[in-house]
């Protein structure tokens, strides 16, 4: 099953990634900029493999992290190419603006039709969101609260007060700092009595908050105290419920599954970047274990993997282009993001330059060495994830199968 989540996976990137510069190789063509380069894979260089009759060099690289497009203007300290009539910075300003946001738009596109005729057919979510994992309601289908679900009746629940007994731990959690352990039975958070109804919400209003647990073990009664992070309240338990999951399957008619779609980019883009000012938030904290924890929450390749193996394993192929439409939509927020060597800074740089009428050789010869710095903190930065995947999370994948995760209603 890893096997085939691996080629699942590297299909998945490469079409995207594939559509992605075919946007702005095209975008480029159509506005008379010429194409230089367009490359499988990463530089360095291993051969050329054809030029085409407008000069176009497609090559193969060294690196596999994606394919990339070369326009005629990288390099400011070669003036020829720099200023020819068909070079990026020869063209107009809004055709500068249409060949770096034009695959914004393909990526959007991408996830509208896939969402689309996920909603149409049929789907479920992909995990279920407790109450406390996050600041407010996810209004995702696909990553829903449960509370969420129930709103749009697609979930009945079934006996839930019932005693919260713990079944298994997880470390890494409040779990550690609480020293509950299996065959505990919880009873009280912060003096309220508890049980699986009203878990959720108690430890959700006591994010960025220190919270007591009181439980019972072997007949004695135990109490102690934990801070919640900033961004969840997470216990890291399973527990042991009566409660029964009736999902309801999400499909819409066409009309309103293309309406549906707009919903769930807007539901996950806010998540997105509630995660990613988080995730910043503690990166640049004083407290080292924060920085760390940032370091932590990154997930890359590797991590994608383990999840879409599971994803496959308790889904169908709805699942497979669900995952595929999120991957598409996470593509192109991380891309407009205005960081240096992605496009959201290249736009913002002609923009600036545009405006305030600057000299474009002497701030371009500046952003040059800008974006060369940038990419390769990317860069590294990447090889740090992958390696983090496997030290931290891989090991997860083996112990605390995902499915237990997605109905860990305690954690």
């Amino acid at each position: 099953m890893v096997a085939i989540a691996i080629i699942a996976w590297i299909l998945m990137f490469m079409v995207l990634i594939i559509l992605h510069e075919l946007w702005h190789f095209t975008a480029a063509r159509k506005s008379g900029v010429k194409v230089l380069e367009f490359g499988i894979w990463i530089p360095p260089k291993i051969c050329k493999l054809w030029k085409d009759k407008k000069g176009t060099e497609y090559t193969a690289n060294a690196i596999p992290l994606g394919w990339f497009c070369s326009l005629k203007w990288e390099d400011p300290s070669n003036p020829d190419d720099f200023n020819a009539p068909d070079s990026f910075m020869s063209a107009k300003f809004w055709k500068k603006i249409v060949i770096l946001l034009w695959w914004v738009t393909a990526n959007f596109l991408v996830a509208w039709v896939l969402f689309t005729v996920i909603f149409t057919a049929w789907t479920q979510p992909l995990s279920i969101l407790p109450e406390n994992s996050i600041k407010w309601e996810s209004h995702s289908l696909l990553m829903p609260t449960y509370s969420y679900l129930q709103e749009l009746w697609l979930m009945e629940l079934e006996g839930t007060e019932v005693p919260l007994i713990v079944t298994s731990t997880i470390s890494g959690y409040l779990v550690d700092d609480l020293w509950l352990q299996e065959w505990d039975e919880i009873t009280a958070v912060n003096w309220l009595a508890v049980n699986s109804r009203n878990l959720w919400q108690t430890l959700k209003d006591s994010i960025w908050k220190e919270i007591t647990i009181e439980y019972t073990r072997d007949w004695e009664t135990l109490q102690w105290s934990a801070t919640c992070p900033i961004d969840s309240c997470i216990l890291g338990i399973t527990y042991a419920s009566s409660k029964s999951l009736e999902l309801q399957p999400i499909k819409y008619p066409f009309y309103k599954a293309m309406w549906m779609w707009l919903k769930e980019i807007w539901a996950e883009w806010k998540l997105t970047f509630s995660s990613l000012w988080t995730v910043l938030k503690k990166a640049f904290s004083a407290d080292k274990s924060q920085r760390q924890d940032s370091l932590n929450s990154l997930s890359g390749p590797v991590w994608v993997i383990v999840v879409l193996k599971e994803l496959m394993y308790n889904g169908d192929r709805t699942v497979y282009l669900a995952f595929a439409g999120m991957i598409s939509l996470a593509l192109a927020i991380f891309n407009i993001l205005p960081i240096p060597a992605l496009d959201g800074w290249r736009t913002l740089s002609v923009i600036i330059q545009q405006v305030f009428w600057l000299k474009k050789e002497k701030y371009f010869t500046i952003e040059w060495y800008v974006n060369t710095v940038f990419f390769i903190i990317l860069m590294w930065l990447g090889i740090l994830i992958i390696y983090n995947d496997f030290k931290v999370r891989v090991w997860i994948d083996l112990l605390y199968p995902i499915k237990w995760l997605i109905h860990a209603i305690g954690g």
